[in-house]
């Protein structure tokens, strides 16, 4: 199962490369701002038991990611990275480290952000990689299209863009 995930706490341009994933490429939606989840609070049982405790949309949501198939994370800089509860749903990966599982899932990144400086999107690029790694799927390829505040901000070239590298 395809699967690309808004990870944007508001609307905008990640909704509408979200929508664009899902109409054009047939990608099943998620949006991160409609879920309720906890974050990992650090409690130590998936280090013993390689489960998390939380019985929530966050663990349904990464078993059904860990399927296989491809997942698209789009989502906004917000200080270089993810925002706080995209951020919190990646932390939830943890249980995955500990089982050292690999999956057949293939991960893809899309980011947006206002700055058009290459270094904008390093740290968010790192948090990537580690997610691949700690959830045992593979790093497809990351995308950052910078200059972009707005939903008005994505262009037909980036719209292209972004289905050309999902393929």
């Amino acid at each position: 199962m395809n699967t690309v995930i808004c990870m944007s706490p508001r609307r905008g341009s990640c909704e509408r490369l979200t929508r664009l994933i899902h109409s054009r490429a047939g990608f099943d939606p998620v949006f991160l701002r409609e879920m309720t989840f906890s974050a990992c609070d650090g409690c130590g049982a998936c280090d013993h038991t390689g489960v998390c405790r939380h019985e929530d949309e966050a663990k349904r949501l990464w078993e059904r990611i860990r399927g296989g198939g491809k997942t698209v994370f789009v989502t906004p800089l917000y200080f270089c990275n993810f925002p706080s509860q995209a951020k919190a749903f990646i932390d939830r990966a943890q249980a995955y480290w500990q089982r050292r599982e690999k999956c057949p899932s293939r991960f893809y990144l899309i980011a947006v952000g206002g700055r058009g400086e290459e270094n904008n999107f390093a740290s968010a690029y790192l948090t990537f990689r580690a997610v691949c790694l700690t959830a045992g799927a593979e790093e497809a390829g990351s995308l950052y299209l910078p200059e972009v505040e707005t939903k008005e901000d994505i262009s037909r070239e980036y719209e292209e863009k972004v289905l050309k590298f999902i393929e």
